[in-house]
């Protein structure tokens, strides 16, 4: 007997219409913004991190070191940094939305196209959403979107 229960983990929080998925283009957009400088920020204090450690070593991270105020710093912000990239991730699926990659700009918004459910599939820069793929295919396997 074939199991026709909708595992709940993996159903779509939200299927939109291409005029629904749209219409969220600017929110999405603006939210890239701002994880545009919050990517540079984490960058920067990343390489800052990083050539403290080339330079000290493993001492920096002693307490006692001259530098260490300043490192444990500088990781302290990276991590708010990153934590607050992480929350913007959080704001843009919250809007029913799937971020598949960030640095790309890749959003799929749960859709039917003839009677199957897919991705409606738009990447930062595309005035609006004109692509879907199967749910398998990615954006490798991106079709346009016949209106």
């Amino acid at each position: 007997m074939a199991d026709t229960q909708l595992d709940v983990a993996t159903a779509p929080r939200r299927i939109f219409t291409v005029d629904e998925a749209n219409r969220l283009l600017p929110a999405i957009d603006a939210i890239f913004r701002e994880m545009d400088a919050k990517s540079a920020r984490a960058r920067e204090l990343s390489d800052l991190v990083a050539d403290l450690e080339a330079y000290w070593g493993k001492p920096v991270e002693d307490p006692v070191h001259g530098e260490h105020a300043r490192y444990a710093a500088l990781r302290q912000d990276l991590a708010a940094t990153l934590q607050s990239l992480n929350e913007a991730a959080i704001r843009l699926n919250a809007l029913g939305c799937e971020l598949k990659d960030p640095n790309r700009g890749l959003i799929d918004f749960y859709s039917y196209v003839n009677g199957d459910l897919v991705h409606l599939c738009w990447q930062r820069g595309e005035r609006e959403v004109g692509f879907w793929h199967t749910l398998e295919a990615g954006f490798a396997g991106r079709r346009p979107l016949l209106r």
